[in-house]
């Protein structure tokens, strides 16, 4: 991944992989932005992967209502990530 375009490429890519509906993608990107939704999909597919989340499509829409109430902070969780992945 080279940019923001090749992420959300793969973001539409990884979502289905996560059995996250067409729908939640499409509303993530109107209400997160683009770029913002591809960073999103890649941490809700993170911790599908390690077994965190049990429903991705429900944890994308929860994001969703958090940033529609100024409450969502990716870059918390992303840093929350890296250092996790620090320290393993």
């Amino acid at each position: 991944i080279r940019d923001w375009n090749d992420l959300h490429r793969a973001a539409g890519k990884i979502r289905g992989m996560a059995v996250i509906s067409e729908d939640a993608w499409i509303a993530a990107q109107k209400v997160l932005s683009p770029a913002i939704a591809a960073a999103a999909i890649a941490l809700v597919y993170d911790k599908y992967e390690s077994g965190e989340v049990k429903s991705p499509g429900g944890y994308l829409r929860g994001m969703i209502e958090k940033a529609q109430k100024g409450e969502l902070h990716l870059d918390r969780s992303f840093y929350g990530r890296l250092s996790e992945a620090g320290t393993a």
